[in-house]
């Protein structure tokens, strides 16, 4: 009998973490997806305001990367079905 609700307690506790460490996940994926949402509106100013091609090239390459780092975060949010209000 106690070995039955050892398990039980056991997978209990196990459900209840995974909710945690989902709902963690899911608090982290929305924040970075701001974050990166706010570099690139502040690639998008650095490059409206360089003058040097050198540096042109740089926004440009570094608003790539961070174009790609949004897809990926947005197809993490839209596996574990994450919605939020636009920021």
């Amino acid at each position: 009998m106690e070995g039955v609700l050892y398990m039980i307690r056991h997978t209990v506790d196990n459900v209840a973490k995974k909710e945690v460490s989902a709902e963690m996940e899911a608090k982290a994926i929305l924040k970075e997806i701001r974050e990166v949402s706010q570099q690139l509106q502040y690639i998008d100013q650095w490059f409206d305001m360089e003058c040097n091609d050198d540096m042109i090239d740089s926004c440009i390459y570094q608003r790539e990367a961070l174009q790609a780092r949004y897809r990926y975060l947005l197809s993490r949010a839209k596996q574990c079905n994450l919605s939020a209000s636009p920021f």
